[in-house]
């Protein structure tokens, strides 16, 4: 068996390989529709973050839907927590590709 210096990184191209494949195999192909998913998920976001800007809006979810407004409001900020915004509007998640 060689060391990972002598193979110049085969083990870790195959582990790679590897991964992606088992990862592949439990989740599935990532989606062809995912940049329309993303404006989707922005649309409705913006959306949300108006409807709590209402005071009125706000009162009646504070008083009688109290659950379901913290939830919105949790959605709210795991989306500002893991997307942002490009300087040309477009959303780009704060997704990290693996060392290679």
């Amino acid at each position: 068996m060689k060391s990972a210096s002598q193979d110049g990184g085969e083990c870790w191209r195959k582990w790679y390989a590897t991964r992606k494949a088992h990862l592949l195999r439990l989740s599935g192909p990532p989606p062809n529709d995912l940049c329309v998913d993303q404006l989707k998920l922005t649309t409705c976001i913006r959306y949300a973050e108006l409807l709590l800007e209402h005071p009125r809006i706000f009162r009646y979810l504070r008083k009688n839907h109290s659950t379901d407004l913290r939830r919105l409001q949790r959605l709210i900020e795991d989306f500002k927590e893991n997307c942002q915004l490009s300087d040309s509007g477009a959303v780009r998640a704060n997704i990290k590709e693996p060392h290679r």
